[in-house]
């Protein structure tokens, strides 16, 4: 009888434990990009598909990239420095960080203001280049930080 009720103890165990692999959600397959650091903003401009001088004036909608959402902006563009786009307004989607929260210290693309943009195009979409690199405030009258020639 001991013998039974020690096999049944094993059984009820081993069912629990591998039934639990299948009810309890596994590990997170997020992608989780290892960013490049540009060291100067010549090397931003450098790599950027497009690079730009505008205001984020509304968010318009989401786009999903790397599994994260990506909040997409309405950016109306003052200047291209590099690139095929015209002024006018155009949609950008502010990378998200990933491996957590999309953006752990707010949207660079909500801080408001005239910025630079440095931009990447995926999937038929713009995207700021990185997460932290992608768009910086650049202030009427400021030179710009590199050559475009």
């Amino acid at each position: 009888m001991r013998r039974l009720a020690g096999a049944t103890t094993i059984g009820v165990l081993l069912c629990g434990l591998l039934s639990g692999c299948w009810l309890v959600p596994g590990p997170r397959t997020d992608a989780c990009v290892d960013w490049v650091r540009f060291e100067t903003m010549q090397q931003r401009f450098d790599h950027a598909g497009a690079v730009l001088v505008g205001t984020a004036v509304k968010r318009d909608g989401e786009v999903r990239i790397y599994a994260y959402q990506a909040n997409v902006h309405v950016v109306e563009v003052e200047q291209v420095l590099k690139g095929g786009l015209s002024e006018g307004s155009v949609r950008i989607a502010s990378m998200p960080v990933t491996c957590g929260a999309s953006y752990p210290n707010g949207d660079p693309l909500d801080a408001g203001g005239r910025q630079l943009f440095f931009l990447t195009q995926q999937n038929g979409e713009w995207f700021t280049m990185t997460p932290d690199q992608g768009a910086v405030p650049f202030p009427a009258g400021t030179p710009l930080p590199f050559t475009t020639g």
